[in-house]
């Protein structure tokens, strides 16, 4: 996984139509503030919509949904809600270690069951940085999961934990170095966070920091991020394709 574009739950449904020719190699569908209202139910039912029609595509990217914290009580209904299709993954945000990998690990084994969906077939990208914690537990991933398909670093989120909205500072850049380092042990790839409008350099910069790949939130950076991050330069091997 090199490219994933992240969409929002709010995206248009032309938007996410042109997301499927984009040429990322992966979508994530948002499905917004940890709330059950009728916003989160509406999104919900649109990305399992979304991951329905997209099956009928011959070379659709993985699609990944972004499911609500492991501490959240929405976690279950987010994830009842999606094994009819099954998304390709899920990213789970704020993850504190391998323990919590492995407790998403077993809820999406029972749903997998009950959809008739082969055992392990769901992955998952941990995004770290809403939740400090989580970046201290980075080590404890290597060899936590087989589902374990990347780490994504959620730089907005560090820096709003931190309260830093601007600048880098070492809690930044040493976060970035943990992400990467972790990945390399996980042998998984690692996401970079993705970048404002006309910032796109920046993605070189996070390959020479070790970044294998990024996140984006526009269609047009993802020519940018395969330029930044070619393919077959990936140094490690995932334990299964991701």
């Amino acid at each position: 996984m090199r490219a994933c574009l992240m969409l929002e739950s709010n995206a248009r449904d032309e938007d996410l139509a042109a997301a499927l020719n984009c040429g990322a190699d992966a979508l994530l569908l948002r499905l917004g503030p940890c709330a059950e209202d009728g916003a989160r139910r509406d999104a919900r039912a649109r990305a399992c919509a979304f991951i329905g029609a997209a099956r009928a595509k011959t070379e659709a990217p993985r699609l990944f949904v972004e499911a609500a914290p492991l501490a959240s009580d929405l976690i279950e209904s987010d994830l009842d809600s999606l094994f009819g299709p099954g998304p390709d993954g899920v990213f789970l945000p704020s993850c504190e270690g391998a323990a919590g990998l492995q407790r998403l690990g077993v809820k999406l084994a029972v749903r997998e069951a009950q959809a008739g969906l082969i055992d392990g077939a769901t992955r998952i990208v941990v995004l770290v940085g809403a939740d400090p914690a989580g970046i201290l537990a980075l080590p404890s991933f290597a060899g936590a999961s087989p589902r374990l398909a990347a780490l994504a670093f959620d730089e907005a989120g560090l820096r709003a934990a931190l309260a830093r909205p601007e600048g880098g500072g070492a809690a930044i850049e040493t976060a970035r170095a943990m992400v990467v380092l972790a990945a390399a042990s996980a042998r998984v790839p690692a996401l970079a966070a993705p970048v404002g409008a006309g910032e796109e350099a920046d993605y070189a910069a996070r390959r020479r920091d070790g970044f294998t790949g990024a996140m984006a939130l526009d269609p047009r950076q993802i020519a940018a991020i395969h330029q930044s991050f070619p393919a077959g330069e990936n140094r490690q091997k995932p334990n299964s394709p991701a």
